[in-house]
């Protein structure tokens, strides 16, 4: 570590007027360990500067680099986490919290106990110290022998200051006047100390000579203060405007926010509405046809043909997520139910009786086929039945139970329908029949009659 300490004060803080006081080696507590060093560093120059220095290893290099510096001043704690056990671990709170691990406890309490020893002589804000031990602190104070590494250089510090070019050059040129020096050093002393004598004379004087100018100046002082007071109560003016006005903003942008939010939700909403609307929207005039349509006329036919499929694509749209929960959609479908089951119900209905009526109708033309001995026709009746095929389509797609019993009953009417045709078929084959044969005896006995009257 003292190699480390010299070459860090050769390369680092000499060339910059700073002795090193206090090295600690370090690395940042919770994370992956990259060692670095804090160093505790006061200025050679006055008024003296104290510094906490952050020094990296390059990793290019075997040469140290300056990473962060502050000043002791801003410093506000010191914890050193347990004032009792042995820890490592310590907290520097400047403008936020540092947190650290040392690589050795006694590192760290040296560490600390410069940061005490330049806080106390340095600094008019005292620094609070936190879980450090009293003991620490205590043997921090200077006492001869037994002051610490650190503690001996800081009081190197304030015994020492290096001159600079010009004190050195002021005394050269002193020691060049007073060539005794060196032999006779209590004249020397003595010609000194009655120079100094004449010099604190002339400050005297000159001070009382200006104290009008002091009195001249104290008074601007005074207006300066008053000037900066009411710039000071300006600016807090300012400052609770400007707090207003950013209240003012935060609550304009959130309620942008929320009417860019509510306009987003409206037009979303829009959406699904047409959506429902545009597909679950059945006409008045398709309800009317559903309800009471003429199923008996070709242009009633067609009205509640389209009708049945437009309630049936209104009945099978994809929903989209959440439209089942909705009221008014489950009520739309149940009505969509109601018409589809009493449209089915009219046209199973309607068509039923239209079996019936065209059973009557056919027996009714039986008659006239009597004479061609032909089965009756029922192309007719087919050509009736053909114009409720897309309507049976529909029935057989949204209620199979009424399509299968419709086509049963269109069955057994067809099948009574063909049994009586084939019935009266054959009676009326057998009529005819048995009239030619007695019409043929007949005529045979006349003409014999006729043949024995002429041979007569």
């Amino acid at each position: 570590m003292t190699a480390i300490k010299h070459a860090l004060q050769r390369d680092i803080f000499t060339p910059n007027d700073e002795r090193l006081l206090s090295i600690v080696n370090v690395c940042k507590a919770g994370k992956k360990k990259k060692n670095c060093f804090l160093c505790a560093t006061v200025t050679t120059e006055r008024p003296v500067q104290v510094k906490v220095v952050k020094v990296k290893k390059s990793d290019k290099g075997d040469f140290y680099k300056r990473q962060i510096a502050w000043a002791l001043r801003d410093l506000a704690v010191v914890d050193a986490k347990d004032a009792i056990k042995e820890n490592p671990e310590f907290d520097l709170h400047f403008e936020k919290i540092y947190k650290w691990v040392a690589s050795s406890t006694a590192e760290k309490n040296a560490f600390i106990s410069c940061i005490w020893k330049l806080n106390q002589r340095y600094l008019r804000k005292k620094i609070d110290f936190v879980n450090v031990s009293s003991q620490l602190l205590e043997e921090s104070v200077p006492s001869g022998e037994n002051q610490s590494v650190t503690g001996g250089d800081e009081e190197v510090v304030d015994e020492y200051q290096e001159l600079n070019a010009r004190e050195e050059q002021d005394i050269e040129i002193m020691m060049e006047d007073c060539e005794y020096a060196i032999s006779n050093a209590e004249a020397f002393a003595e010609k000194l100390s009655r120079e100094l004598q004449v010099l604190d004379g002339a400050n005297i004087q000159s001070i009382m000579a200006s104290e009008k100018q002091v009195n001249i100046l104290m008074k601007l002082l005074d207006e300066a203060l008053k000037e900066v007071d009411q710039i000071e109560l300006k600016l807090s003016s300012y400052e609770e405007m400007l707090q207003s006005v950013k209240e003012q903003m935060d609550q304009i942008s959130e309620s942008n926010h929320l009417i860019h939010l509510s306009n987003t939700n409206n037009v979303k909403l829009l959406s699904e509405i047409e959506f429902l609307v545009n597909h679950m929207d059945l006409a008045k005039g398709h309800i009317r046809a559903l309800q009471e349509g003429d199923l008996a006329s070709s242009r009633g036919i067609e009205a509640c043909t389209n009708a049945a499929d437009a309630l049936l694509q209104c009945m099978n749209v994809a929903l989209r997520p959440g439209h089942d929960m909705l009221l008014a959609v489950k009520q739309q479908q149940q009505r969509f139910s109601d018409l589809r089951e009493l449209f089915a119900r009219r046209l199973a209905s309607h068509l039923n009786n239209v079996f019936v009526q065209q059973g009557h109708d056919q027996s009714s033309t039986l008659a006239q086929h009597s004479v061609e001995l032909t089965l009756p026709n029922h192309h007719p009746f087919h050509r009736d039945l053909l114009r409720y095929a897309k309507l049976m389509e529909w029935l057989k797609s949204t209620d199979y139970g009424k399509y299968e019993g419709l086509t049963k009953n269109y069955m057994d009417y067809l099948s009574r329908l063909y049994e009586r045709e084939i019935k009266d078929f054959f009676e009326v084959a057998k009529i005819k029949m048995t009239g030619t044969t007695k019409e043929s005896k007949k005529f045979g006995k006349l003409r014999h009659v006729t043949d024995n009257s002429k041979t007569s």
